[in-house]
This record gives structure tokens, sequence and C-alpha cells, in this order.
């Protein structure tokens, strides 16, 4: 049989080839860039350190680094650009397997770069390798001056060790310390950091005592004689540990306690989070945290609490992606591989493209690379990092300050005080650090529309002494807003602490593109209001907080008071970072080269969404555009199916699958249009685009729950009673379906108050129902005659009415009417209130009917008491006639007039009206015969049918 093309079906076919098309012309990108990461285009970045042993987790640390922003890369690179893969080579931190790494590295055909190695020593080993077979090695954790010394091929984007030791010197001296005990590792790495800081320390006028430290001894043994040794230099001063973090644990234990009045300062190998897990078996330390570390200084390449936005946003993404909180080694090799990713990008430009640049020789695409990293030489000619702006050095070495961070509370932090303008031969600039604290009490009145909200939230500063933290200025409230007097104070010699309430109205920030979705950032923002960046910071005061990280752990979370259930919050986020301000016209800044100020801006966001059941933006973005383009061809061909009715008779319940269909279609097109209009159209309000899609999420939910409950109830209830539900009960689940689906639209989404819209229905029902008052009169007697059940479709009923008794078949029941069709194919429409004030006999129910309609005419000459009988046996001759009823029904001059009324089966109704008539006729002819032969003279016939 041949399949009928029409045009409905040609249509249908036709849009199922363009969406095909539509979806691999739009997905002709990602598929591209799919085959070109996972082929031959893609280039390899090795990270080289201890995957295995007792410093794996630091090996893991420096590979996840470099994977966060291999991914990120990948994921949003252009055309033009290279694909990169990160791929780990363990050293297990021992010299040998170093060697035979480097030397497996360098006859590889596809590693343009080297990420590592860890440790000094075997960077060092390593780096003469990769120098002869020409490969870039860039560093993120190896700090000794040799790794970096004559070789062109090596870079670093950590301060090396001559830049850590003169920086710790200038950091002693800035303390107002004339005194330094120098302890130090004696291994390449302790003996560059002791004689940077010893040469510094020797320009500064800082008396030092350099004391070495045997890595093959007992270091506990050698950490007595280095305590007497300090007892006899000094009671006070400062001692640096320029030594690892293994040793340094020991050395911390011992010296600590025993010299209270020094400051102790650790070198890089210290500053980080991690060392305090050295400590965890030391029973003090698992009563008091903190109890060996507390107050003990440190320098880091990185601080959290101090970072900008940008930094803790990667904090939070290795966080999720790896669970578990990064360390600076982490950042630093993330840096590490943004930089060489930024040399690949630069080189790939010159040659054409990444195609072209892939096409090269392996020595040419590495000698391509180097070449770009030496070419990142100055401030005007960086790559931005986590939180400075990397260039290098003629040595390799990059150049960006160190931070110096403070152990306290279990926790490693800012210290109060850090130096900025590194690369200065005179004292560095002291920069004030002070610990600042939001904790929000009460978020209420927030508005959409104007973005603003009241907030009441307690404010507080530790820094210090003589530090003006309080005179700041609020970023984003709404009028003018000042602190007043401190709740509480607390001033030492030490420290300066001062606790603030604060109450106002604030502006709220969209998040970019997700208002649509609902989503918010509710915060405070301030700066000083005359100390530039360079003189002050604020930083996030986590341990004020009662945390142990920047990350907010489920015991000390905080939840804000919102005034309204409206609201669904998450963790607030408070990070620094940098405002810039024009000088306009400022004397301070006129003969400097910087038209701008830079300020330190604290924030303090509570990104909030709205605590409704939604899809909106519960598709992940890798999935929109396949569930979309797979959604829309699904329906064409379920359309396309029903219209060839390839699959017979479906019953309502593949309805539901359809419904299914519609909701993905919306719950994917809704954020890809919406996120098209904020790139499209940034500055349009997306608000009524939102408003649509909500508009058909409620009318899709109507609309699925009426055919719910078609297929829960209805269809059920016709199954088991073998009755067809009349329609007006359908119509009226449907309508009630939507009358709520618009109710809930006018509530929800056009923000309307419910009572007062129940106020305006029930005066316009009221108004309706005077207007309508017959119409609603027939529905609700149509509701009672269906409760009721006097009758099912396709029953014969027999009712009363003005021109006689209606017999017939119900076809069909509304809202309004009841349609019966008699014998003869009449068609009554009566109305469902007179139909239910009638004398109705359902005939069906004894399974007879009753049939009028029959009527005879006899010549009067006639006596009825000899027709009416010879009638009778002539119908009840009939087999399918069960009773004859015949009445007199007028006299006239010359006729008398019968009326016939009979009773017969249900289902041969037109059978027995011809029959009847055909005996009606049989018998006038009859009797006429009979009169013919009494009286031959008489012409009119005596039995006459109407």
């Amino acid at each position: 049989m041949a399949i009928k093309w029409n045009l409905r079906r040609r249509i249908l076919a036709l849009a199922c080839l363009c969406v095909v098309a539509s979806a691999l012309v739009t997905s002709f990108e990602h598929m591209q860039r799919w085959i070109n990461d996972s082929g031959t285009n893609s280039l390899i970045l090795a990270v080289v350190g201890p995957m295995s042993g007792k410093e794996a987790d630091k090996g893991l640390s420096m590979v996840h680094g470099a994977q966060l922003y291999a991914d990120l890369h990948n994921s949003q690179r252009q055309d033009n650009q290279v694909a990169i893969v990160v791929q780990q080579y363990d050293d297990a931190n021992d010299k040998n397997k170093a060697l035979l790494i480097a030397k497996q590295l360098a006859a590889t055909n596809n590693v343009v770069a080297v990420l590592g190695h860890r440790a000094s020593a075997t960077s060092i080993k390593a780096a003469s390798i990769y120098q002869r077979a020409g490969l870039p090695m860039v560093g993120g954790s190896a700090t000794a001056t040799e790794i970096t010394q004559n070789n062109d091929w090596a870079f670093r984007v950590i301060p090396d060790n001559q830049l850590q030791g003169k920086f710790v010197a200038d950091y002693v001296a800035s303390l107002a310390k004339d005194k330094a005990v120098l302890i130090f590792s004696q291994d390449k790495f302790g003996e560059s950091l002791a004689d940077s800081f010893l040469n510094r320390a020797e320009v500064l006028a800082i008396q030092s005592l350099s004391l070495g430290v045997d890595l093959k001894k007992d270091i506990a043994k050698q950490a007595e004689v280095i305590s007497q040794k300090i007892s006899e230099f000094s009671h006070t001063g400062a001692v640096f540990l320029a030594v690892h973090d293994v040793e340094g644990e020991t050395l911390v234990s011992h010296l600590k306690q025993q010299h209270p009045n020094w400051l102790f300062i650790g070198s890089s190998s210290i500053g980080k989070q991690s060392f305090l897990e050295r400590f965890k078996h030391r029973s003090q330390e698992r009563e008091v945290s903190g109890y060996y570390t507390n107050g003990v200084f440190a320098v880091s390449p990185i601080l959290f609490d101090v970072a900008s936005e940008s930094t803790q946003l990667f904090y939070q993404s290795f966080l999720k992606d790896f669970a578990y909180e990064p360390s600076g080694v982490s950042a630093a090799y993330y840096d590490a591989a943004t930089i060489v990713s930024a040399a690949i990008d630069a080189a790939s430009g010159e040659v054409g493209g990444a195609d072209e640049f892939s096409e090269l020789n392996v020595a040419s695409q590495r000698a391509a690379v180097k070449s770009h990293l030496a070419s990142f030489n100055s401030p005007n000619n960086a790559v931005q990092g986590l939180t400075h702006s990397m260039y290098f050095d003629s040595q390799g070495n990059v150049l960006r300050p160190m931070q110096v961070g403070l152990f306290s509370g279990g926790a490693f932090v800012s210290a109060p005080i850090q130096l900025q303008d590194v690369s200065d031969d005179n004292l560095m600039r002291r920069t004030d650090v002070v610990y600042t604290g939001i904790e929000m009490q009460n978020i209420s009145e927030f508005s959409t529309l104007d973005l603003t909200f009241k907030a009441k939230f307690n404010l507080w500063f530790r820094s210090t002494p003589g530090v003006n933290a309080e005179d700041i200025v609020f970023l984003n409230s709404v009028g003018d807003l000042s602190l007043q007097e401190p709740i509480e104070s607390n001033f030492t010699s030490q420290s300066t602490y001062q606790l603030y309430q604060v109450e106002g109205t604030f502006l709220a920030d969209a998040k970019p593109g997700r208002a649509a979705f609902g989503e918010y950032q509710l915060g405070v923002s301030f700066r000083h209001a005359t100390l530039p960046r360079s003189e002050l910071i604020y930083v996030s005061d986590i341990v004020g907080l009662g945390q142990t990280s920047l990350h907010k752990n489920q015991a000390n979370r905080h939840k804000v008071q919102f005034d309204t259930s409206q609201w669904r919050q998450s963790s607030t986020l408070s990070f620094q970072d940098t405002l810039r301000k024009r000088s306009l016209g400022d004397p301070k800044y006129l003969h400097s080269d910087r038209q701008a100020v830079e300020f330190s801006r604290f924030n303090s966001l509570t990104p909030v969404q709205e605590n409704v059941l939604s899809l909106r933006g519960r598709i992940p973005a890798q999935w929109q555009q396949i569930i979309f383009y797979s959604s829309v061809l699904a329906w064409l061909l379920y359309a396309l199916v029903l219209d060839f009715k390839l699959l017979g008779q479906l019953s309502r319940a593949y309805g539901l699958g359809n419904k299914i269909l519609y909701a993905l279609f919306i719950a994917s097109a809704e954020p890809l249009f919406l996120d098209w209009l904020a790139q499209a159209y940034p500055n349009t309000n997306q608000l009524f685009a939102s408003n649509c899609f909500d508009v058909l999420w409620w009318l899709l939910f109507a609309s699925t729950l009426a055919l719910l409950i078609d297929v829960i109830l209805w269809d059920p209830i016709e199954k088991r009673s073998g009755r067809q539900v009349p329609r007006i009960m359908r119509h009226l689940t449907r309508g009630l379906a939507y009358i709520g689906a618009i109710f809930a639209i006018l509530s929800f989404v056009y923000q309307r108050e419910l009572t007062s819209l129940l106020a305006t229905s029930g005066l316009v029902a009221m108004i309706l129902g005077l207007a309508l008052q017959s119409n609603l009169v027939n529905i609700f007697s149509g509701i009672a005659i269906s409760l009721e059940k006097p009758f099912k479709l396709g029953d014969w009923i027999s009712l009363g009415s003005y021109g006689g008794p209606i017999v017939g078949e119900v076809i069909d029941m509304n809202w309004r009417t009841t349609k019966v069709k008699t014998a003869d194919n009449t068609l009554y429409s009566i109305p469902n209130n007179t139909l239910a004030n009638a004398n109705l006999n359902n005939v069906s129910s004894s399974g007879q009917i009753v049939t009028g309609g029959f009527s005879a005419s006899v010549n009067k000459q006639l006596e009825p008491l000899q027709v009416i009988p010879r009638l009778e046996a002539a119908l009840m001759a009939i087999e399918a006639v069960n009773r004859v009823y015949i009445d007199v029904d007028s006299i006239g001059s010359d006729n008398v007039d019968y009326k016939i009324k009979l009773v017969h089966g249900v289902d041969d109704t037109a059978t027995t009206t011809d029959l009847v008539w055909q005996a009606i006729w049989r018998l006038d002819a009859e009797i006429k015969q009979e009169l013919d032969e009494q009286e031959p003279e008489l012409e009119t016939p005596l039995l006459n049918d109407a």
C-alpha cells in the first residue's frame, strides 16, 4: 500500500530535516573542538612531581591546579587556540628519577612544556636536560636560584629564594627587629635563602646569627643546640626558618615555647595551610588548635583571604572539582599553565592559527613557546595570573611581591602588616591589613523591581594600633550611611578591635544574565574613605567568623534571617578586591604615572535564589542544546507517526509522553533564549521574556493536570462501568485546571494579591451569573443529571413535551443541552434544566421501548368496539410487539380517529415501525374489501392511516 504524502505530512518531514540540519550547524563548532581535543591537535603539558610516596598529596595539588586551568581553557577556547592536555609524571622527589623523566620528556614528540619539578634538588637536575633538549620548563614550587640561573629555557611563576630571602629581611626590619637568627637547611634551598637574607640584613643593619641544620642528622637534637645558642645571642628578635616544612615542624615545636619573646617567620615551604597538619599527632595540638603555630609568620606566594574575587572563584572551583582545598602550590601551577597557554596562543597566532602551529615539528613548537615566555618581560607585556600580573626578569624569575601569612587559631591568614614594592632597593612600603567581618542578621523588603533591600548586620574591624579602619564609605548604600559609635571595642598594645551594628538600605546585584532565573546577590560593599590599597587592605576575618579555612563549613554556617520564605540563600562569600577611582585632578596624583587611585574594596555577598519549584536553569549548560533539538525532533516525529497512524489507535496515555516532550523543550529553550538575550542585548530587561516562559510552564501544567485527570479518573470509570462519561464532566475538570493556572499566573508570575483577585473574580462571577443565569441553570442541571445518572449515552428515553412525548436515543450530553435522536432520525436538543424537571422514563432499563405516532381514521359507520380489537390483533401478530395501546383520539362528522402506541424491543425500532404500518395497511385493505362486498355503492374507504 503506497503511503500518501499530503501537505501536513510534507511539512512535518521538512521540519524534521530542518531541525537536524540546524542541530548539526550549531553543534559543528563543538564537534570540531571535540575532534581537535581528542586528535593530534592537542599539545601536552607535562606536570612532574611526587605522585607517590610521602609527598604524593603535593604532586596531586600540582596536577589538579594545572588541570583546572586546562579544563577552563579547552571549554572556552576559540578556533585559533590549541587544546592543551595535562599529563602527570612521577619523580617521587628523587633526583635520579627526575633525570630519567627529563630525558623521556625531551624525546617525546608532543610535549611542548614541562610544569615542575616540585623540589629544588630535582628541578636543578632536570633543568640542564631540558636546556640541552630545547624544552621549556616553568616551575611553580621550587625556589632555588640555580634552577633558572644561566638557563634561558627555565622559568618560574613564584619568587625565587633570592627575592624571598631579601623580602624576609625587609619584613623583619619593618617590624623594628634589629636582631635575627637565621636557621637554614644545609641544601641548595636553604643555602640560597640564607645568602640572600644575610646580604640584605647587612644592608639593613640587622645583627644576624646563622645556624645550619644538617638534614642527615637528628633534627630534634640539633634543635636543642640551636635553642641554647639563641638564648646566648639575645633575649628577643626574629627567627627566620629557612628550612623545609619537615624540619620546620620539629624546630617550631622545640623553639617556639622556649623563646616566646621571639618573632618566628618561616620560608614559603612553611607558609601554607598544610603545615598545620604536621602537628596533629601531638597531644597539645589535639587539645588546643594552633598550640605550636599560633603567632608564627611565614611568607607565601598567595593567601586566599587577601586575594581578589577571581582567586576566590578559583578556590571554589577547585574545591568543587577535586573535593579538597587548594594550596599555594595548586594556585602556582594554575598560573604556570596560564602563562604557558598564553605563550602557545601567541605562538600559534604568529604562524597563522592552531592548525598551522600543530603542523610544526616539536622543536619549532618548543622554541616558539620559549621565545614568547621570554617576551613576557615587563608590566606592559604581562599575563594576568590569579593574584598578580606575571612577567619575568632576565633570569626567568617572576617579578611579583610575596605575601606574609600568620598562623592563628588553626588557620593560615594574612599577617596584619604587608609590604609592597618588592623591586625597590630601599625599605618597602608598609601596608596595614584590617581583619574585617560582616555577619548579616536580617534582610527585609527586597524588591526585584528597583533592586533594593534593607539589611541589618554586625561589622567589625581588627587591626594593629593606630589604623583608622572605621573611616569607610559604603559603595552600594541608598543615601548617605555612616558608622555610629561602636557597640563594643577593645584596645591593646598589639591590636585594636571595634564592633558596629549597621542598618540601612542597599542596592542588590542581579547575577549577569541570571535575573530571569531568580538569582540575585545581596550584600554590602565598602572602601576606606582616603587610604589607598597600598596603605590599607581589608581582608576577610575567617578566624573571627569561626572558620578553619576560607570556605565555610556546615558547623559554623550562619543563616541570614529573611522576612519572607520566598528566597533561598547560599553560602555568604566575603572577599576583597581592587577598586580603581579616577584621580580627577587630585594634587596627590598629578605627578604620578597613575591617573587613578586604587582602593581595597571589601565585599560580603549573600547569593539568593527564588524559593520556587522550577526547572529553569536546572539543566547543565552542556546538555541544553542537545535536549532542545532532541525534544523538537521527537515531537515532530511523534506528530508524523500519529498522522500516518503507524501505531494504530493510540490511547490517551500516549499524550503524557507528548507533555514530557513539551516540558523538555521549554526547560532547554528557556535558558538558551535567556542567555542569548543577555549576551546579545545586555541592557534589555529580561522580565517580559521570563514571564512568558513562566506562563508557558503554568499552561503546560494545567493541560497535563487535565490529561492526568482524564487518564487516572474518567477513563478507568468508563472502563469499569461500561458507560461513557458525559463530556460535561471532562470539560468541567479541564476548565477548573485552567482557571487554577490563570490564578497562579496572576499571583506568582505577575505578583498580584490572590485575595484581591478572588474578590474581583467574585464580583465578576456575580455579574456573569445574573447575565448567564439560564445557562448556569443548565450547567448545574447537567452536573446533577451526571451525578444522579438516570440514563447514559446510548439509552432510549421517553419524556413528555408540549407537542407530545419524545422517545429517542441519547447521543450526546454537554454543558448546556442533551441531544436525543428519535426513531425517524429527528434530532432534539433538550436543555438540561428541562430534562431535569421532566417526567422521564428510561425505557432501555427494562430492555423495551415505547413508540407512538401511529394513527388510523375509520368510517363512522363502523363502531370503535369493532375496529379496536381488529387493530390490536393485527399489531400483536408482529413478533417484536409486546403490547398495544389504542385510544379514540377524536370523532368527526364522517370518521373516527384512533391513536396507537405500542411497546417493542429496543434493537429493531426501524423494522418494527415498518411492520406496524404494513399491518395497518393490510387491515385497511381487508376492511375496505369487506365493506365493498356489503355495500358496493360505498366509494369512500373506511380505514385511512394518518
